[in-house]
């Protein structure tokens, strides 16, 4: 069984990656058959002073909410192919979180959304998809 993970955060980027993922399942490829999907979406933590106000059950919903919002199109497009998914909601800074959890899971590869501003511009703006890269002993799939 080979395990990915995919990052979706809402954006046109992650949903190019999801769509890719898509194709190479459905296309009998590399990953065709016996293929073990997680999707995955980290939310930035709130603030101390605005979460002290929450119950952790109201922080729980929030985040929960929050993810499931950011992901909903990708969640549709694995839904309408008939693509079984876990689906992952976490909170914290998306490179290592989404690291964490490959390792977590056992994932033998990851899919992430890039926006194609080059490399160095990346490493410098703090890029999600270029700290996955440092962080991750795993193959990474960057699509454009």
């Amino acid at each position: 069984m080979h395990k990915v993970l995919i990052a979706a955060d809402g954006s046109e980027h992650s949903e190019r990656a999801v769509r890719y993922l898509i194709g190479l399942i459905l296309d009998g490829g590399l990953l065709a058959g016996n293929v073990e999907v997680h999707l995955v979406n980290v939310q930035t933590l709130l603030s101390a002073r605005v979460a002290q106000g929450m119950s952790r059950d109201e922080l729980d919903r929030y985040y929960l909410e929050k993810s499931t919002l950011a992901s909903r199109r990708a969640i549709d497009l694995l839904k309408n192919e008939g693509i079984a998914f876990t689906f992952h909601a976490l909170q914290g800074d998306a490179a290592s979180r989404i690291v964490a959890c490959s390792q977590s899971l056992g994932c033998d590869s990851i899919f992430l959304g890039s926006q194609g501003n080059g490399v160095l511009e990346g490493i410098f703006l703090g890029s999600v998809a270029a700290k996955v890269t440092q962080l991750s002993s795993i193959p990474i799939t960057l699509v454009k």
